[in-house]
């Protein structure tokens, strides 16, 4: 499975300002990952898809020397590595203009913000307390994931060969991240803008309960919806539908018997 893409997650009431300065420090921590861990290479980074539910968004990686592939994957392992340290509050061993770009994008957490989620293909990193305030907050912690389901709609795949797709929660229309074991890709067919059942390894948000990432997606079931005038196929829908007695009548006969 390539490694190749970046996707930055904010959860909560995310108004236009706090979206244009978390997309901002993304782009500074991205650059300065850039030349950080693959100065020699000629990467670009290009955006591979913008969610409204949570405010996700993803980009990718490409370059134009076979070499590139790989220094795609050292930014992405570095990105993956910011958001664990930051979360753990450990040092953050990179430049200072990462140190810089990580802290202010962790700092997006404002109370309107709930968190901050670092993803990649193979895992992801969420931040509930600004770096200004680690040392008096707790931090709560996602939980590792347990084999579960997500009932929703999918409404976003990508077309360029990645094995991740945007799944809305049925019940507060939440975008969640899902990711698709390799190999697995056929079970997408006719998938999008249904109604699905996603099983696979669910990870929630520990304070509300929410689900964040399904990954290793196992399964996929398609929820039939119905079509208008189904409803008419409702066998007893209408009184004495099958020739039988009302219960007005039963009453009736015994009381008159």
């Amino acid at each position: 499975m390539a490694k190749d893409t970046l996707t930055l997650a904010l959860n909560g009431d995310v108004s236009l300002e706090d979206f244009s300065k978390a997309i901002q420090q993304f782009f500074n921590l991205v650059s300065s990952l850039h030349d950080d861990v693959a100065k020699e290479s000629s990467i670009e980074w290009f955006i591979e898809n913008l969610e409204a539910g949570s405010a996700i968004a993803t980009v990718k990686g490409i370059g134009e020397e076979e070499s590139d592939a790989q220094a795609i994957e050292r930014v992405v392992d570095a990105y993956l590595d910011v958001g664990q340290a930051i979360q753990k509050e450990s040092p953050l061993n990179y430049s200072k203009p990462v140190q810089k770009a990580a802290k202010k994008l962790a700092s997006i957490i404002n109370g309107r913000v709930k968190s901050v989620r670092f993803e990649t293909n193979e895992a992801d990193v969420e931040i509930f307390a600004s770096p200004t305030v680690l040392e008096h907050i707790p931090i709560a912690r996602l939980t590792e994931g347990s084999l579960g389901a997500v009932r929703g709609r999918i409404q976003s795949m990508s077309n360029r060969g990645q094995l991740r797709f945007t799944l809305y929660d049925m019940i507060d229309d939440r975008a969640i991240s899902c990711y698709l074991l390799p190999g697995s890709e056929a079970i997408m067919r006719e998938a999008w803008g249904k109604v699905a059942m996603v099983e696979g390894y669910v990870r929630r948000d520990p304070e509300s309960g929410y689900a964040t990432t399904v990954r290793r997606v196992k399964d996929i079931k398609i929820i039939h919806e119905g079509r208008l005038g189904d409803y008419r196929q409702a066998i007893g829908a209408a009184p004495g539908f099958l020739g039988d007695t009302l219960p007005e009548e039963i009453i009736r006969r015994a009381r008159d018997a």
